[in-house]
């Protein structure tokens, strides 16, 4: 698959609130080999067909097929989300480097800094907060987490509380995370942290 920006293309997103536990990445308990091997749009397309034609029992099924593809591809996205966080606090760059795609279009924003492309200046930004004067692991608690997928790309935002071992204060980074599928498995793309003062 040739990576391309998710910025650049222009695709409507289904958003969901993350009920309790499902920010840690634990599937969804619905799942169908044949609704996760089936396009979207092709999906949709089949659904406003059925519908058009008055067939509403396949619409009804499709309508079920394309419920459950989205499901599942929020849950692998929120467990993408989560592999970026556990390797982000245990400060392990080997995970780190796993969680991202490969290629210049990834970039990072840390909180206070501009925008590093490209994955190997991303992966040297990692290395120097990991090489910091921070004790591992840190504490991260992930909050108004939601979720929105559309195809191969999919994103999550959050608000970021993170504090360090003997830190009575937390650090508050409002975080969006992007995602794109490739040949089968999510990765980050992007992932930009602006601090937030209440």
């Amino acid at each position: 698959m040739t990576s391309t920006c998710p910025h650049q293309a222009t695709m409507r997103l289904t958003a969901a609130r993350v009920k309790s536990g499902e920010a840690e990445g634990r599937p969804s308990t619905e799942s169908t080999t044949t609704a996760s091997t089936a396009d979207e749009d092709s999906l949709r397309r089949e659904l406003e067909t059925a519908i058009k034609d008055e067939d509403y029992a396949r619409a009804v099924a499709l309508r079920d097929a394309l419920r459950v593809l989205q499901e599942d591809g929020r849950s692998a996205v929120l467990a993408a989300n989560a592999r970026f966080y556990a390797a982000f606090k245990d400060g392990d760059l080997v995970a780190m480097h796993q969680a991202w795609a490969k290629g210049d279009h990834v970039y990072v924003v840390h909180p206070s800094a501009g925008r590093i492309s490209g994955y190997e200046m991303v992966m040297q930004s990692w290395e120097m907060v990991c090489d910091a004067d921070y004790e591992f692991p840190l504490q991260i608690d992930l909050q108004d987490v939601e979720v929105h997928v559309r195809g191969d790309v999919g994103y999550v935002t959050c608000l970021e509380l993170v504090r360090t071992k003997g830190s009575s204060s937390w650090g508050k980074q409002v975080a969006t995370n992007v995602f794109e599928k490739v040949d089968g498995k999510w990765f980050m793309c992007a992932h930009h942290a602006s601090h937030f003062d209440e």
